[in-house]
């Protein structure tokens, strides 16, 4: 996995010198799985992410948020759209939720072509 979101993440200034970059990979994977998880995005995915590092809930969500500060910093209004194919056209930042479920998407279409 970290292959195919690795081309996208590294030229938006994302890298493992983020502690959030783990727990983003992690988070696009649990979505990507099922989707329904980011419904409840607390207890289905910052837990599980939480428990597996060693850490809480809150950092998980607060280093994701970092990601999401860097990505947009670095062109990712345009990033976004391209992963949509267009359909991206908000202006404000996306709450992490909203992130996670564009890259968890893209991910899921990637694994197709690639099978």
């Amino acid at each position: 996995m970290e292959d195919v979101l690795e081309h996208i993440l590294y030229p938006a200034g994302i890298s493992n010198r983020y502690r959030g970059y783990p727990y983003f990979l992690m988070a696009v994977e649990l979505a990507a799985e099922d989707l329904s998880r980011l419904s409840n995005i607390q207890k289905e995915i910052y837990l599980p992410i939480a428990l597996h590092f060693h850490t809480n809930p809150i950092n998980v969500e607060r280093d994701i948020r970092t990601i999401r500060d860097v990505i947009m910093r670095n062109g990712g209004p345009e990033l976004l759209k391209e992963l949509t194919g267009g359909c991206y056209r908000r202006s404000e930042q996306p709450y992490p939720t909203e992130l996670i479920e564009i890259f968890a998407r893209y991910y899921k279409k990637r694994r197709k072509v690639l099978a």
